[in-house]
């Protein structure tokens, strides 16, 4: 049986290692963009509109507790977020009853069949309508309007961590990024839409 954890972070509710791993990786991230932005793999990632595919539940589609998988991110009592695994598919899941039951909050973020880049693991939340998946795959998976639009960033290497910085952007660290070494930190100020290369300790 898998167990859960959360924690409460700046007044909403985060996985608990995450933000860990991400504060972590600020000042490893900022040391080795400094050796020049131009020797990364990817100074900008442009992500792309997930669309739902054939076969798969339609947003709003009710899922059984059991097939909640992972850690679950409260933002308050009542709304919170966690990936579901259903058939052959992981989708984003959210409730609005503490938990008690769980909807679909988007269009299938992975499927088993598809390739392994795709995969995510993790979940987390910067409020009721910002909501991000990743790990075990190059990708984050944002959606910035409450589940209406999921956008998708391939990376070239392992995004490790996401959070939210004190300006409200996403920051995200990404591991072995093709031509440069270490952790390369991006932040994106459109809700996961687009990330650019910063090098500033905790992102501007």
């Amino acid at each position: 049986m898998q167990h859960s954890r959360s924690v409460r972070i700046g007044g909403g509710i985060v996985a608990a290692g995450v933000v860990a791993l991400g504060v972590a990786a600020i000042g490893a991230s900022a040391a080795t963009a400094a050796h020049g932005v131009a020797s990364a793999g990817q100074t900008t990632v442009t992500g792309t509109l997930i669309t739902r595919p054939r076969g798969t539940l339609a947003p709003g589609s009710a899922v059984r507790a059991n097939e909640i998988t992972g850690q679950r991110v409260f933002v308050d009592a009542s709304h919170g977020f966690a990936l579901a695994s259903v058939g052959q598919a992981q989708y984003p899941a959210t409730t609005s009853n503490g938990g008690r039951t769980w909807r679909t909050d988007g269009p299938a973020l992975h499927l088993n069949a598809a390739q392994a880049p795709l995969a995510v693991t993790m979940i987390g939340a910067a409020g009721r309508r910002t909501v991000f998946a990743f790990g075990s795959g190059q990708v984050i998976d944002t959606t910035s309007d409450g589940g209406q639009h999921w956008y998708r960033a391939l990376f070239t290497g392992l995004p490790m961590a996401v959070v939210r910085n004190a300006q409200g952007h996403l920051v995200a660290y990404v591991d072995g990024e093709t031509g440069a070494n270490g952790t390369w930190q991006y932040v994106s100020k459109n809700g996961g839409r687009t990330w650019r290369v910063d090098t500033t300790v905790g992102g501007s």
